[in-house]
């Protein structure tokens, strides 16, 4: 029997729920809260004195993890006048590239030197590729057998999506675009929030969660997802992407016992398998559990006669929603204040060799600790049984915004941030761990506990300055990446979160306000043989002739970087 979410939004939480008897599903969670009038990001002012040196980059050829290099941080963005929070950090890596998106700018990198080739707003992409305007949450993958790059993002308005495809491997090159209407809600000030992406060898795939106000000028509450399943061939075509045959699944919320439980934040499952294609993963409304379904009658070239297959729930272990995270800050008052966010599935998923691969964040009612948890959950996708299940986490720490890539190997790598109250190993840090898959689909983890990269502060919080209480929502996140690298037989490339020093005069920036300051870290993994020095740096010198080639692009098709 599923586990009923039990408690329900306050009343004043806009008549979310509406009317309801004593056996009516009823939803709980910090996800239904009202969208604020700034919607889903928020924007800080810039400070003209704001700057920051970019950290070395660590090259560590012979080792697993081989490189690790910083990407664009708060700093840039307030340069930029682009100053939001949270990052939403997010990044692909491609042949010789890695490309970082968070809201207010794109960056791409020398993926074996970590030397940026190229940093602009995004407002400046989305016009170079055809668009008018961007508000953040753009998510981003590499498609290794068309060797493009492929981005989703909102629109200049909220309810409109817009999708980006490069027209080379070349993130410097190029690109075409084309936008279509996420969610039209009730004509005021709709949002299609929270896109995902996803791609196999049919389709791609975006959810959204979605947003309306119930009249002009109200507060957003939350009316039910969309997936939006839209043709490989219609991205992927000679001329520009479009969305032609795409199928839009809506299913609305509206406060009944009746409606379809398709959950929230619908993950699409990524696979390179021809035979396996229309699989979605996503966490319940009602239920803490998790769910997968089908899209049925799909081919590269149409999604219009596609359907919804019957939902299945998992049948996880027990957990709740897990609390913030904790730091160990000298204010007490801040020590727990960084949001994890929730259970929904916020990164990618996986299928290979017929297992389905997903994570997410949990409170397990199986420890009682009251910490944070990452929930691996492995799933036979013909029958929906889960093969494995386990937390990754440790007592004294949370454990938060996971993601996860599987290779055809069936090696996992895991990435994430982890925080605690120890003053010593407790600042939030962006952190590892591989695991390989065994015959019956279970995992066993094949490395230690790797630490990428480590906050520059053990006090991190947005809305007040250094020395204060934090005020307000302390947004973190709201995901991160892992992207199997497309040249290597077991490397894997992960983005995550950390905090850079505070932007105060004595931390070394004249005139700062004194305002904390996220930023992001790339680092490269090997899953399995590490390979020797010599032979990593004849990789390197190879695809320097490439960079060649890359910077001469860039003079022509990226003047507005």
């Amino acid at each position: 029997m599923q586990k009923l979410k039990v408690a329900a939004l306050a009343a004043t939480a806009l008549g979310l729920l509406g009317s309801t008897t004593a056996s009516a599903q009823t939803i709980k969670h910090a996800w239904w809260e009202t969208k604020g009038v700034q919607g889903p990001t928020i924007q800080i002012p810039g400070d003209i004195t704001d700057q920051g040196t970019r950290l070395a980059p660590q090259i560590n050829a012979g080792a697993q993890v081989f490189v690790g290099f910083e990407g664009s941080t708060q700093y840039d963005n307030a340069l930029l006048a682009r100053n939001f929070i949270p990052p939403d950090t997010m990044g692909a890596v491609g042949m010789s590239q890695y490309v970082v998106t968070t809201n207010g700018s794109y960056s791409v990198y020398n993926k074996y030197t970590g030397q940026r080739l190229a940093l602009m707003k995004d407002t400046d992409f989305w016009a170079a590729a055809g668009q008018t305007g961007a508000n953040g949450d753009t998510r981003i993958m590499y498609n290794s057998d068309a060797k493009r790059f492929v981005m989703v993002s909102f629109g200049a308005n909220t309810k409109d999506l817009q999708i980006a495809v490069s027209d080379t491997d070349n993130a410097l090159g190029s690109w075409k675009s084309t936008k279509f209407e996420g969610y039209a809600g009730l004509g005021f000030g709709a949002t299609a929030d929270y896109p995902t992406l996803a791609l196999d060898k049919n389709a791609v795939y975006i959810g959204t969660n979605n947003f309306a106000p119930a009249t002009a000028g109200g507060s957003n509450s939350f009316r039910g997802t969309t997936l939006n399943v839209i043709p490989l061939n219609s991205l992927f075509n000679a001329g520009a992407p479009t969305t032609a045959g795409m199928k839009q699944f809506v299913t609305p919320y509206n406060g009944t016992t009746q409606v379809q439980d398709r959950g929230f934040a619908i993950q699409g499952v990524n696979s390179s398998d021809a035979g396996s294609t229309g699989k979605a993963v996503t966490a319940s409304l009602f239920f803490y559990d998790s769910m997968r379904y089908d899209i049925n009658g799909l081919n590269p070239n149409s999604a219009a006669g596609a359907s919804e297959g019957a939902v299945h729930y998992l049948g996880e272990d027990p957990f709740q929603t897990q609390g913030a995270a904790r730091q160990p800050a000298t204010i007490v008052a801040n020590q727990r204040v960084i949001d994890a966010l929730d259970e929904r599935i916020s990164s990618s998923v996986y299928e290979v060799n017929g297992r389905i691969y997903m994570l997410h964040t949990v409170d397990s009612l199986l420890d009682n600790r009251d910490e944070a948890r990452l929930r691996m959950v492995v799933i036979d996708s013909a029958t929906n049984n889960i093969l494995d299940q386990f937390d990754i986490g440790d007592a004294g720490y949370d454990y938060y915004q996971g993601s996860i890539a599987v290779n055809a190997k069936g090696q996992v790598v895991v990435g994430y941030n982890r925080s605690g109250l120890d003053p010593t190993t407790g600042k939030i840090s962006f952190m590892a761990r591989v695991y390989k898959t065994l015959a019956d689909g279970t995992l066993v983890q094949t490395s230690d506990e790797l630490l990428l990269k480590e906050s520059l502060t053990n006090d991190y919080h947005n809305g007040s300055i250094f020395g204060q209480p934090a005020a307000g929502r302390q947004r973190w996140g709201d995901y991160s990446q892992v992207s199997v690298d497309p040249n290597s037989y077991d490397g894997f490339y992960l983005i995550g979160e950390f905090a850079r020093e505070y932007n105060r005069p004595e931390d070394g920036h004249p005139g700062g306000t004194g305002g904390s300051r996220w930023s992001t870290w790339i680092a490269g993994i090997h899953a399995g043989a590490v390979p020797e020095p010599a032979t990593w740096a004849m990789m390197i010198a190879g695809f320097g002739m490439a960079g060649i080639g890359v910077r001469r692009s860039r003079r022509i098709a990226m003047t507005y970087a």
